[in-house]
């Protein structure tokens, strides 16, 4: 998923063309990088963005998701306008999960309320497992589009591959629904919370584990397949 753009690949129909793999990881990782600085750097974050405002508000113990994800979301716009101009096309699973993180972070900071947050990895995940699940039963392959020709599979090899996948992302969005629950049960507004910190570093490192996990278990299998198709 993140090969280079050269002029060996195939045209990508529509006009449309391939990210580099750097531009890939910037648009991936980028956004994260910026809610880690937030909700970690708090302390000597938060009062130039409380100037910047012109009132208290991200400042003081329990409030580091809030900046966190002020800052992400500014760099998660910037990243999907980068990725849908460069690429000249907007992956549909993108723009599904482009609408899921700009509702669910809006309504976190209107009602100031963060289980919209909380539940936001339980909803990318539960929706890449329907649309993958629901393009297999109309005949469409998302995955496919996901891999952006980074290797080729058979017919049946892919759908063999897209149901793991479907597999993988309903259970992590299970374990996001009892990890949150579990972890920010005792959380008090306006004090900070070591089990809301346990959760983050769990979304981020751990889910992020447990993907690059996922696809080394699975590299036989595409292996195989992949010398099949050759």
């Amino acid at each position: 998923m993140t090969e280079e753009i050269t002029s060996a690949e195939p045209p990508v129909p529509g006009g449309a063309r391939k990210l580099s793999g750097g531009e890939k990881m910037a648009v991936e990782l980028g956004p994260l990088a910026f809610f880690l600085a937030g909700y970690f750097l708090n302390d000597r974050l938060a009062p130039r963005a409380d100037e910047l405002l012109g009132r208290t508000f991200f400042s003081g113990p329990g409030n580091e998701l809030y900046l966190g994800l002020a800052l992400f979301m500014p760099a998660f716009a910037v990243a999907f306008a980068w990725s849908a101009v460069r690429a000249r096309r907007v992956a549909p699973m993108l723009l599904i999960t482009g609408g899921i993180v700009t509702v669910l972070g809006v309504l976190t900071f209107v009602l100031h309320d963060k289980t919209f947050f909380y539940m936001k990895p339980t909803l990318v995940y539960g929706a890449t497992a329907v649309a993958l699940a629901g393009g297999l039963l109309t005949g469409r392959n998302f995955l496919r589009l996901l891999f952006d020709g980074a290797f080729e599979l058979p017919e049946a090899a892919w759908r063999t591959l897209t149901w793991r996948f479907v597999g993988f992302n309903v259970l992590a969005a299970l374990a996001n629904e009892v990890l949150w629950r579990t972890l920010t049960s005792g959380c008090v507004e306006g004090a900070e919370c070591a089990g809301e910190a346990t959760w983050v570093k769990i979304k981020i490192f751990g889910f992020t584990a447990a993907y690059f996990l996922f696809v080394a278990l699975n590299a036989p299998f595409l292996m195989r397949h992949v010398e099949a198709e050759k």
